[in-house]
């Protein structure tokens, strides 16, 4: 009896402390919020209405809990070679961790506009790479009163790996694509993270010990931010299904099952009074580029013009040294049967190839790349769609902004002069192809022969005190000649025509310094050979054997100073294999280089560079006495980093497509 006298009092007991202490406890537990941001505390009254609870801890401000993370990170966590830039809310206008409106714009869209969504926030602070890099830590937080608009703000970082998942990650930094897949956007009370970083698990630890809200290591509280994302380009070549496209041209010996035209036919035996005809051209690329656009490409006789007709547009076109690649439209509707031949000076046309192709409904081939779209243009030419802006002048400035760019550059000068650095700043630019070859454009693109970036920026930089050499009218004088200044299947120029453009530099630079002129012609020997394909053919996702490129190399008959252990000279091999395709990671981190020129007056350099820096970098190693460089991409401008090296020059590389990723540095 005794026994159960005492269970009762200790239930009773139990039942009063549980009616003070549960309501207490209740409004002190903080409460989990899923991806869409609504309340999952029964009592809230107001599901949806209020979808960021404030009872988890919102004492801290976004730089206080991303600099946390970031120091959850040891070096070896953080792919080598990954330089940071750090903004954060409140910082110095002007200053190196001052993020303007524009660069906001820049840095989630890819373009120089302001952003809507930040007015939503509180304050904000990104970690993030510089250049070709992944690891990221960026912490937005909610103004209050302005929970309703936190699906707007997590797109912010949607928007933000979708930009950063592009061509130039997926095919030189792989390694690092593991990055992105696994990205999280994180909403823990007021505050949206990203994490895109080598352990998730060690950022959401500090997440849940700086807030305390409950935050777990589960798919509600992260955002894929890949599940719309664009699989990474795939080299296996599938054919094409009967269904979709069909060649019907019995001559020429189509193997229909494997969709696989015969390379090499047998012409009849020709007829002594006829002219002999072009050889059939091979197909080794026929696939759709968009719903109603299909492309064929492959090799012809050397010199041959090729045509297709039966599409919106009749192409008539020239093969590059025996390769060829269209574009061709055709209708909306119905099926469309599209004949190919090569034609060669002396000679009748070849045989037609065929093509029966019909509109498709899910070709999304060129909007996977975004800015690195590959456009296919005339006579071989193929440009990525960064380049366009320029062309169309869509990325124009106001005079405000160039007296803007102005100002930070004499601000750049000042303080380099203010620790004693008598510095010249340089940019030399390389043109985009758009420049050199517009007759190869497509004619849907028309050219604003009004204005350009280029021209406001030169304006601006120059009035502040910097020198500009733009190489676009070198370029242009020798865009015809025996070797090749640019690839045709790349981004990038061949070494002839970084040879050009060292060149021009160290002429300058030898006003000044006589010693550094550049070597005589005949240290250098350029000579062509063909190679695969370079990468902006990979975005077309091809096989890498699918297409040829004969291209120009140069011999170098000196040798330039050892700038890296791992290689036995100073010229290393830039380049993919037996490709066009360059591997930046084998110049692209910081490092600083020594003339191995004795008893000259040379000057030193300290340089900004984007990937055309590459082909460039044996060239002028030993015409410096030191050289200092940057990562690659990296164009944060530290005046006292800059003055401890006292160059005689700061020398930024740059493309003119990589001119908006120094306009607000």
């Amino acid at each position: 009896m005794k026994n159960k006298l005492k269970i009762i009092v200790s239930v009773i007991s139990f039942i009063l402390i549980c009616s003070v202490l549960l309501p207490f406890l209740w409004a002190c537990t903080p409460t989990e919020t899923d991806t869409t941001g609504t309340s999952n505390n029964p009592d809230s009254g107001e599901q949806g209405e209020n979808p960021v609870e404030n009872e988890v801890a919102d004492i801290y401000t976004s730089k206080e809990i991303a600099d946390a993370i970031m120091a959850a990170y040891a070096p070896e966590d953080i792919p080598e070679g990954t330089a940071f830039q750090h903004f954060f809310s409140g910082a110095e206008e002007g200053s190196e961790n001052y993020l303007s409106p524009a660069q906001a714009g820049l840095l989630i869209n890819g373009s120089m506009a302001e952003i809507k969504e930040f007015d939503y926030l509180e304050d904000f602070a990104f970690h993030t790479p510089v250049g070709n890099h992944i690891f990221e830590v960026d912490v937005l937080k909610i103004k209050k009163g302005e929970e309703a608009n936190l699906e707007s703000v997590k797109e912010l970082f949607t928007k933000r790996m979708k930009r950063k998942d592009n061509g130039d990650i997926r095919n030189y930094v792989q390694h690092e694509v593991p990055l992105i897949d696994n990205a999280k956007i994180i909403n823990a009370g007021n505050y949206v993270i990203l994490l895109a970083t080598s352990d998730n698990s060690k950022g959401e630890a500090v997440i849940n010990d700086m807030i305390k809200s409950g935050v777990k290591n589960d798919s509600s509280l992260s955002n894929d931010t890949t599940e719309e994302q664009s699989p990474a380009p795939t080299t296996e070549y599938k054919p094409v299904s009967l269904d979709e496209v069909v060649n019907i041209e019995p001559e020429i010996l189509f193997d229909l099952e494997l969709f696989t035209t015969v390379n090499q036919v047998t012409d009849p035996e020709p007829d002594p009074s006829q002219p002999r005809r072009t050889a059939v051209p091979s197909v080794t690329v026929k696939k759709y580029s968009h719903n109603t656009s299909f492309i064929v490409g492959g090799k012809c006789e050397v010199g041959a013009m090729i045509r297709v007709t039966g599409g919106t547009e009749e192409v008539y076109t020239s093969s590059d040294i025996g390769s060829y690649l269209v574009e061709v439209p055709f209708a909306e509707e119905g099926t469309t049967t599209l004949k190919l031949t090569a034609e060669l000076d002396g000679k009748s046309p070849s045989f037609e190839i065929t093509f029966i192709i019909k509109p498709q409904t899910d070709v999304d081939l060129y909007d996977k790349y975004g800015i690195y779209g590959t456009v296919i243009g005339y006579n071989f030419m193929t440009y990525v769609e960064d380049c366009m802006p320029d062309y169309l002048g869509t990325n124009l400035i106001n005079d405000a902004e160039i007296a803007a760019l102005t100002q930070r550059t004499q601000t750049k000068i000042k303080n380099l002069r203010d620790k004693g650095c008598n510095a010249e700043i340089i940019y030399l630019l390389a043109p985009n192809t758009v420049r050199i070859w517009p007759e190869n454009v497509p004619m849907r693109y028309t050219e604003n022969k009004n204005d350009t970036l280029v021209r406001q920026w030169k304006e601006g930089v120059i009035a502040g005190g910097a020198t500009v050499l733009d190489l676009t009218d070198l370029m242009m004088s020798h865009k015809n000649d025996e070797f090749k200044i640019w690839h045709k299947t790349d981004t990038h120029w061949t070494e002839y025509g970084a040879m050009l453009g060292y060149y021009e530099l160290m002429n300058y630079i030898a006003q000044k310094f006589p010693d550094a002129a550049p070597r005589p012609r005949s240290d250098f020997e350029p000579y062509t050979k063909e190679a695969n394909f370079g990468d902006i053919f990979n975005f077309l996702e091809l096989n890498i054997s699918d297409l040829k490129e004969t291209s120009a190399f140069v011999k170098f008959n000196f040798e330039p100073p050892i700038f890296n252990d791992n290689y036995d000279t100073g010229h290393p091999d830039l380049y993919n294999g037996n490709s066009v395709c360059l591997v930046h990671n084998r110049v692209e981190f910081s490092h600083t280089t020594e003339s191995n020129v004795a008893g000259v007056k040379l000057p030193k350099a300290y340089f900004f560079r984007d990937s055309f820096e590459g082909p460039l970098h044996a060239f002028y190693t030993d015409r410096f006495s030191s050289a200092t460089f940057k990562s690659m991409w990296d164009y944060n401008f530290n005046a006292t980093e800059i003055a401890k090296e006292n160059p005689d020059y700061v020398i930024y590389i740059i493309s003119e497509r990589n001119i908006k990723n120094v306009l607000y540095n």
